[in-house]
């Protein structure tokens, strides 16, 4: 499994290494094949399984990309590179699922680990990361210039360790669980914060987290 503080997204992931080769990477429509297949149908086939029009599956949670793979091999096409995006983020509930042959229950969502926030990731000797690089949001409204961001980030993190973050941040040894994330990042929401990645809010991921249906039936 991938380490907390590398947590991508694994078409990025190999984008990455490719441009650091000096290869250009390949459009990800280009990994995909099946028997008397056109490139327009693999297309197809990748608009029918959830790639976003006009876009890109980087844009998608990854467990959403992880479920869009799945929906492509059981269209019956396999990857000419040979990616099993499950055997590196095994803990995805997408990939729990296909291993166990079966949904999870709601207890079992929420006891997973939660690794799209980097708040929770835990920080390891000699990693090169701080707790700065980890305060994961500003006030909702604040500029996003970069002159600003240490001082968005001194006004976020007082409130991520009252709302249940690390403190310091990355001292924790393990990521937070689905559940234990989604009690936070609503704390913070309460707060008037913002996420500076909208991609790491488990309620926009997984609504039906016991946290995300209690707070909407609250506020409603």
């Amino acid at each position: 499994m991938l380490r907390k503080r590398q947590i991508i997204t694994l078409p990025a992931l190999l984008a990455s290494c490719l441009l650091l080769t000096g290869c250009p990477p390949p459009a990800e429509f280009t990994q995909w094949q099946r028997i008397s297949t056109s490139t327009d149908g693999v297309r197809a086939a990748m608009t029918e399984c959830g790639e976003p029009a006009g876009g890109s599956l980087r844009e998608l949670p990854a467990n959403e990309q992880v479920l869009q793979f799945q929906c492509m091999q059981r269209l019956g096409f396999t990857r000419k590179d040979g990616l099993e995006f499950c055997k590196v983020m095994k803990d995805l509930p997408a990939c729990v699922e296909e291993r166990i042959g079966h949904p999870l229950g709601l207890a079992q969502l929420e006891a997973l680990p939660f690794e799209a926030d980097e708040g929770f990731f835990p920080i390891k000797p000699d990693s090169g990361r701080d707790e700065d690089m980890q305060v994961t949001w500003r006030k909702a409204g604040a500029s996003r210039h970069f002159s600003v961001q240490l001082a968005n980030n001194q006004e976020a993190l007082p409130v991520m360790y009252a709302c249940g973050y690390p403190k310091p941040l990355g001292s924790n040894r393990a990521v937070a669980s689905i559940g234990q994330a989604a009690t936070v990042q609503r704390c913070m929401i309460d707060h008037g914060f913002e996420p500076k990645n909208k991609l790491m809010l488990v309620c926009q991921i997984y609504p039906q987290v016991t946290g995300c249906k209690s707070n909407a039936e609250n506020s409603g």
